[in-house]
């Protein structure tokens, strides 16, 4: 039997930011559909106003599997994931072990192509920043959705994530957060208005 798939049907059992008080539960499933969206538009944004030649196809299958580590080893904190280099590094290493083990639960004959998109082997440089805006992205869309619901809890990370991206210092991310961040704090009402 080959549960690799089953496996991944629990992504809707993480729970991210966990430390954190939330008006809204978000789970990894949700965030991981978000950030295939982002990581899409980034791509668009990069080939058709930036001159970038990225691939999309892999960014966003990427952006599939870029948290299935978290099915077997939860959704660590980023203020203790990122607390120190020792925690940091062990942490990858649980990551690597738990995507090794993910990848045995798949037939052998598709472990190959599955393994370079858990792992973003597959991408260039350029196409991993482009994943990493997109996840980051997608973190500072939920504190502007915390912050609109009064939560002011998020308002540190809204702060942290907010600076992270703009050092990245890409046209397109620059683009996303100039042009259309402010979308995500509308109503439905608003949003549909053309």
């Amino acid at each position: 039997m080959y549960n690799f798939n089953a496996l991944l049907a629990r992504l809707k059992y993480i729970p991210r930011w966990s430390l954190m008080r939330q008006s809204r539960r978000e789970d990894v499933a949700q965030h991981t559909t978000e950030v295939i969206f982002v990581a899409h538009t980034l791509c668009l944004l990069a080939n058709n106003m930036f001159g970038k030649n990225v691939s999309r196809e892999k960014v966003c299958m990427c952006a599939a599997y870029h948290d299935v580590s978290e099915i077997l080893t939860g959704d660590m904190p980023t203020p203790v994931k990122y607390n120190n280099d020792a925690i940091q590094s062990a942490f990858k290493d649980i990551e690597k072990i738990a995507v090794e083990k993910l990848l045995q639960t798949a037939r052998p004959q598709i472990q190959q192509d599955l393994s370079c998109r858990l792992t973003g082997s597959c991408l260039t440089d350029y196409e991993k920043k482009i994943l990493k805006a997109a996840d980051k992205l997608c973190a500072l869309t939920k504190c502007i959705e915390e912050l609109q619901s009064s939560n002011s809890e998020f308002s540190s990370a809204f702060d942290t994530i907010n600076l992270s991206l703009k050092e990245m210092e890409m046209p397109e991310v620059d683009f996303f957060m100039e042009n259309m961040l402010d979308g995500y704090r509308l109503c439905l009402d608003e949003l549909a208005r053309i």
